[in-house]
């Protein structure tokens, strides 16, 4: 799965007279993974262009600032890329082009990797003219662009844009626990699995609220709530550990996608709790069946292939709460009941993963339908994937 990511700028200081060059830094999330200080790194970095004339290869004393100076400051994304960038700019060793602490869980890239590298990087250039062997690896020892992200990052702002981390596995968790029965939810749950095989994506279903830990869920690029009607995570149990453990992997850069009553839960319970904060908003108790009038009020890639407006005839709830990031895509006036005017499909972002909820879905013809079906509801599920 292809994620875009940040620039990498490569800089060089060729001439022996001094000269200082200062990279572009980037706005990083502070998410688990996240290379935050990596943008000083660079600009630092760049003082180190005082080093010598010595060739790209640093076996003379001018490669440490040649190096140093334009490289300096990159973390390693999801390894970190700490201390070892320090070091190797600072003494102009070889150390700079290591990968430092594990990142995976924040601390790598958060505690230094972009910034004490790029000081490294500035320091072992300047080393440069006193002495041609540690001058010569100063080089790599800085190494970083400003603060972009290789190609195994972790979760960063540009995660935010492009959706799921590029380091996720090829998998997704199909996940269906209801206190409410629909019959078509078997159907619903095929043919999800066979568009994500056809995706390349290998496939697991459960019912077991027990699924949502932080080591299970590590295992998926996305969840899918599939119809979990009123208590997603267990018979009158509100599921604070499972809503945790999934905020925090779709903070990390995981895909949340959920369908019609997925939305339909903890009713009673006010504020929202975090989990319909997470989802992006929850359904009251009203609802019609019939035939609804819908628009599309949102530009997104999810909506691309629906028409400004369509009836849809099936079952709708009316979303009541929506949290204050919410996007809604597409809106449904009921045809009976209470008229209700109300928010049917949005997305929002939470770290640096993406959300997807449509109210579409409640049976399993809604996936096939030649308006809502691959145009918009299997988009969706493609879209937290980052497709």
């Amino acid at each position: 799965m292809v994620r875009s990511r940040g620039p990498r700028l490569a800089m060089a200081c060729l001439a022996v007279a001094a000269c200082q060059a200062q990279a572009p830094t980037k706005s990083l999330d502070a998410s688990p993974g996240a290379d935050v200080a990596a943008g000083t790194g660079g600009a630092i970095g760049g003082t180190g262009g005082t080093g010598g004339t010595g060739g790209a290869s640093g076996s003379s004393g001018g490669t440490g600032g040649l190096s140093g100076g334009g490289t300096g400051g990159r973390t390693e994304g999801a390894t970190g890329g700490s201390m070892a960038g320090a070091s190797g700019g600072i003494n102009g060793g070889t150390g700079g082009s290591g990968t430092g602490g594990s990142g995976h869980d924040g601390s790598g890239g958060v505690t230094g990797g972009g910034a004490t590298g790029g000081t490294g990087g500035g320091v072992g250039g300047g080393g440069g003219p006193g002495n041609g062997s540690t001058g010569g690896a100063g080089g790599p020892g800085g190494r970083g662009e400003g603060g972009s992200v290789p190609l195994d990052g972790g979760a960063d702002a540009s995660d935010a844009a492009s959706g799921t981390d590029a380091a996720r596995p090829a998998r997704v968790l199909l996940y269906d626990f209801s206190t409410l029965d629909i019959p078509s939810v078997a159907n619903q749950l095929t043919i999800f699995k066979q568009k994500l095989e056809g995706w390349q994506y290998q496939v697991d279903q459960s019912k077991d609220p027990a699924a949502f830990t932080d080591q299970n869920l590590a295992q998926y690029a996305a969840v899918g709530m599939i119809n979990t009607c009123f208590y997603p995570f267990g018979a009158n149990q509100m599921g604070t550990t499972q809503s945790q453990a999934l905020q925090k992997f779709v903070q990390a850069g995981g895909g949340l996608f959920g369908t019609h009553c997925a939305d339909v839960t903890f009713q009673s319970v006010n504020p929202a709790p975090l989990y319909n904060q997470l989802l992006g908003g929850r359904a009251n108790s009203d609802n019609y069946e019939g035939n609804n009038a819908c628009r599309k009020v949102g530009d997104h890639p999810t909506t691309t292939g629906l028409p400004a407006t369509f009836t849809y005839r099936g079952n709708l709830d009316n979303a009541a709460f929506l949290a204050a990031d919410t996007q809604v895509l597409v809106k449904c006036t009921f045809g009976g009941g209470s008229k209700a005017d109300t928010a049917v499909s949005w997305v929002r972002t939470e770290g640096a993963g993406r959300v997807f909820f449509t109210g579409f879905g409640k049976v399993d013809t809604d996936l096939t339908d030649a308006t809502i079906g691959d145009a918009h509801i299997l988009a969706g599920l493609g879209w937290v994937l980052g497709r």
